[in-house]
C-alpha cells in the first residue's frame, strides 16, 4: 500500500539483521517455526516398594523424538531411588519410610527440554512370626507372636490349616495367637499356623507345627497300704518315648524326709518306722527324658492290716445256726485307713445227703432241688447268713449236718496281700 525507495528498504533490512543478532533468537523462530517441547504421563504416582509404574513421554516439534529417562537426575536411576528402563517402566526401591523421587524424560534432540513426574514410594507391609518350625504335644499350647511393620494397623488374623481360628482336628488358635493342640494326633501330624495382616491381607507369615502324642507316665500300683518298716515295689512305664528311666521321690503333708519313708532308684519303697499323721505318702516318678512328664501313686502307712469276724467260730467249735434261722456277722478291720472294707464269701465244707447220693458241695454237684444257706444284705462290714431253703444256696436241703466257712477278705492290701478271717458255721 505504501511506495518505498530502494535505499529505505535496504536500511530496514539492515536494522532487522542487527536486531536478530543482538537478541540471540534463531531465524527459524522469527519465521514462525514452533519450539521443541516434551510432556510426560502420568505426572504423579504413589507406589508400594518393589512395584512398577509405566510412564510415557512425547517430544514435539523435533525430528528426533527419542528420550532418555532419569530418576533423581541419574540416568536409569539407582537401587536407592528406583530404576527405570529405556521404555519408561519404573520399579520402586525398597524403603523403610515413605519417600518421593523424581522421574524425568529428557529430549535427545535438545537436552534442555524435559518433563518430570513425582513418584511417592511407600514401604511394604510385612508379617514375621516369632517361630517357624515347632513341635507340640496333644492338648498342650504354644504362644505365637506376629510382628507387622510399615503400617499403623499391626493386627493380624490367625489361621490353622487355612481355617480362621482353627478346628478341633488340627488345633485351635485365639485372637492373641495362643495355639492349643488337638486331643489326638491328626492324620497329617504337621499343621500350618498362619498370621495374615489385616492392613494388607496379601501379606502373611506361617509356621509348621508338628503334633505328637503326649507321653503318659503310669505308676503301678496306684495305691498301696504298707505296714511300718515293710516294703512295697513300684514300677513306672512311659508311653510315647523310648527312654523309660525315671527318678523317684516321696512327699507328704504329715511327714518330711525319711519320716515319709525311703525309695531307691528301682522304685522299692520302705515305709517309715512310725505312721505319719496323716498317714498318706505320695510316690512320684519323674521322667529323666523330660521332667514335665510325671506320675504318682499313693501309699497309706499302717501299723498293721488285719481282720476278724464276730461272732467267731472255729472248726472244732462252729457257730450253730438252726435251719430256718439267720445269723448276722460283722467284720472288724485294722490298718485300713481308707475304710475299704471286706468282701464276703461263703463256702460249703461238707454236708450229708443220704437221700440224693453225692453231696452238693462235694465236687460242685447239684441235685436240682432248693438248697440251704446263703448270704444276704452284705455290706463292706456286715453280712447276714440265712439257714433257709432257696435256689442258689449251699448244702442240700435234707441234711444231718452242714458245715460252711464264712470268709472276710480285706479290700485293702498290705504289700499287695489282703488279710482274711474265717468263721465256721454249722447248720444242724
Amino acid at each position: 500500500m505504501f511506495s518505498q525507495s530502494p535505499m529505505r528498504v535496504g536500511l530496514v533490512l539492515s536494522l532487522i539483521t542487527f536486531w536478530v543478532a543482538c537478541s540471540g533468537n534463531t531465524p527459524k523462530n522469527l519465521i514462525g517455526q514452533p519450539a521443541v517441547s516434551a510432556a510426560i504421563s502420568p505426572t504423579s504416582a504413589t507406589l508400594a516398594a518393589g512395584s512398577t509404574q509405566s510412564f510415557s513421554a512425547t517430544v514435539t516439534n523435533a525430528t528426533n523424538t527419542n528420550l532418555t529417562w532419569y530418576v533423581n537426575e541419574v540416568n536409569g536411576g539407582s537401587s536407592g531411588t528406583g530404576v527405570i528402563t529405556s521404555t519408561g517402566v519404573y520399579t520402586a526401591p525398597s524403603v523403610q519410610t515413605e519417600a518421593t523421587f523424581t522421574v524425568t524424560a529428557v529430549a535427545d534432540a535438545d537436552t534442555s527440554i524435559s518433563a518430570s513426574a513425582s513418584v511417592t514410594v511407600t514401604p511394604l507391609v510385612s508379617v514375621t512370626l516369632n517361630t517357624h518350625n515347632v513341635a507340640v504335644e496333644t492338648n498342650h499350647t504354644l504362644q505365637f507372636f506376629a510382628t507387622v511393620v510399615n503400617t499403623p494397623n499391626t493386627a493380624v488374623t490367625w489361621q490353622v490349616n487355612g481355617i480362621t481360628g482353627g478346628s478341633s482336628t488340627a488345633g485351635t488358635i485365639d485372637a492373641n495367637g495362643l495355639y492349643t493342640a488337638p486331643a489326638t494326633v491328626p492324620t497329617q501330624p504337621k499343621v500350618t499356623v498362619t498370621a495374615i495382616s489385616m492392613a494388607d491381607p496379601t501379606k502373611s507369615d506361617s509356621a509348621s507345627v508338628t503334633i505328637s502324642l503326649t507321653p503318659v507316665l503310669s505308676v503301678n500300683p496306684l495305691q498301696a497300704n504298707v505296714v511300718v518298716g515293710n516294703q512295697q515295689p513300684f514300677t513306672a512305664a512311659i508311653s510315647g518315648i523310648s527312654n523309660q528311666s525315671v527318678t523317684w521321690s516321696l512327699s507328704g503333708t504329715g511327714c518330711l524326709g525319711s519320716q515319709c519313708g525311703t525309695i531307691d532308684n528301682t522304685g522299692l519303697y520302705t515305709a517309715p518306722a512310725s505312721v505319719p499323721s496323716p498317714a498318706t505318702v505320695t510316690v512320684t516318678a519323674i521322667s529323666n527324658f523330660d521332667n514335665t512328664i510325671t506320675g504318682t501313686a499313693t501309699v497309706t502307712v499302717i501299723a498293721n492290716l488285719g481282720v476278724s469276724i464276730t461272732p467267731p467260730g472255729t472248726q472244732g467249735s462252729p457257730v450253730s445256726v438252726n435251719f430256718g434261722q439267720t445269723q448276722p456277722f460283722t467284720a472288724h478291720v485294722v490298718g485300713d485307713l481308707q475304710n475299704l472294707g471286706v468282701t464276703w464269701t461263703l463256702t460249703c465244707v461238707t454236708d450229708n445227703e443220704s437221700a440224693h447220693g453225692t453231696a452238693d458241695c462235694a465236687g460242685g454237684n447239684d441235685d436240682g432241688e432248693a438248697d440251704i444257706s446263703k448270704l444276704t444284705n452284705s455290706t463292706l462290714t456286715t453280712t447276714l447268713f440265712n439257714a433257709a431253703l432257696g435256689n442258689g444256696g449251699l448244702c442240700d436241703e435234707t441234711v444231718a449236718t452242714c458245715i460252711l466257712t464264712l470268709t472276710a477278705t480285706t479290700n485293702a492290701t498290705e504289700n499287695g496281700n489282703p488279710a482274711t478271717a474265717v468263721v465256721y458255721i454249722n447248720v444242724p
